[in-house]
């Protein structure tokens, strides 16, 4: 063979190598999905939460719905859904509820193929058990999704803030608090890849696209909180999704914290934003 085939040869090897891999194993890259322990069990119980059942294309489903601790006549005022960060679980939230407004309720949603969940994730799927997650919990709470809408909020963490706004999205929601949110999937990818295999991305989460859905409608409020040292996504991405949206999204940069340990750190001021955007006023 001549040389200069070979050298072709060994070139498109080189160039392929990488483009099969990231189509191939994309999803391994993204998603971290993990099995409940028995210790999460144990919290299910304590706050006298209900597993929600469901089924989606992606197979059978489990979300969490954890009632108000001040236990009120009718529906609760204001549910939040909740949607954890890439390697946490729904109820891993259950560490920090107990910080906030003992009459907020909760739905911890799941991603297909976390915790008891079936399938495998992606954009569409996830939206799809978000929906269905919230229809099954209307009627576990013997209502309407009309009657439930007005009372629903959003909060999430990383990933989960990219479902949270999907979501908010789709349910025509306008309250929320987002920790550490990315702008898209593919500026993500920019940072871990580079340029042009950040062009290969198929999950193409676009926060910039629903918050600007989100922040559009009237009475909208949305809280962001970023770790100053996120070592994941950059503040800059919190940064740029508030200051599109000024008059309905407030901003705040959390000095010392970083990607993992934000809710840790900051969980008691996370409630206080809960509050506030729920009351319509600027935290």
């Amino acid at each position: 063979m001549p040389l200069w085939k070979r050298l072709l040869r060994l070139v498109a090897i080189l160039i392929l190598t990488p483009v099969i891999f990231l189509l191939g194993w994309q999803s391994r890259l993204i998603y971290h999905p993990n099995p409940y322990q028995a210790e999460h069990e144990t919290l299910l119980r304590n706050v006298k939460g209900e597993r929600l059942r469901f089924e989606t294309a992606q197979g059978r489903q489990t979300a969490f719905y954890i009632p108000p601790r001040t236990p009120a006549p009718g529906l609760p005022q204001t549910l939040w859904l909740c949607f954890a960060g890439n390697g946490s679980l729904a109820l891993d939230w259950l560490e920090y509820t107990g910080d906030w407004d003992a009459r907020f309720a909760y739905l911890l949603i799941d991603y297909p193929s976390y915790g008891e969940c079936e399938g495998t994730p992606s954009p569409e799927r996830i939206r799809e058990s978000s929906k269905a997650a919230v229809a099954a919990l209307a009627h576990h709470l013997h209502t309407s999704q009309a009657e439930l809408q007005p009372r629903l909020a959003v909060l999430g963490h990383s990933l989960g803030a990219a479902a949270a706004l999907m979501a908010a999205d789709d349910l025509d929601l306008r309250r929320g608090v987002l920790l550490s949110p990315f702008t898209t999937m593919t500026d993500m990818g920019r940072i871990v890849l580079g340029w042009p295999l950040c062009y290969l991305n198929r999950h193409r989460f676009d926060n910039r696209l629903s918050l600007g859905h989100v922040a559009s409608r009237a009475g909208a409020r949305i809280v962001i909180f970023h770790g100053a040292e996120d070592e994941v996504i950059p503040l800059r991405m919190g940064q740029e999704l508030a200051a599109a949206h000024l008059q309905a999204v407030t901003f705040h940069a959390v000095p010392g914290g970083h990607h993992n340990d934000l809710l840790r750190l900051i969980s008691p001021q996370i409630g206080q934003a809960m509050a506030a955007v729920v009351a319509g006023v600027k935290p």
